[in-house]
């Protein structure tokens, strides 16, 4: 049996975190982002309403690279606005 080598075709990437409390765009520019609602008041993120503690989850598949703003709209209600985006970039090796 003659000796063979596999190279896996690993792909580096890095994590970010942004809190939002107001109304505007966010910007995607990654692979995948996931939007977590923790404010009491709800907010629409284009046209999906997300309630407190609701989560809007966009992935993408290896390779892929999502290049769009999203419109954030917080509904006021007298609460707290707190949206936080955690979205997954690739870097460079």
């Amino acid at each position: 049996m003659e000796n063979f080598e596999i190279k896996a075709g690993l792909i580096n990437y890095d994590v970010n975190f942004i809190v939002y409390d107001a109304n505007g765009f966010i910007t995607t520019d990654c692979n995948s982002i996931l939007l977590i609602n923790y404010g009491t008041n709800a907010v629409q993120i284009e046209s999906v309403v997300l309630q407190q503690n609701q989560s809007l989850n966009i992935e993408g598949n290896q390779g892929e690279f999502l290049q769009t703003r999203l419109l954030a709209t917080f509904i006021n209600t007298g609460g707290s606005n707190n949206l936080v985006s955690v979205k997954k970039n690739y870097v460079n090796a």
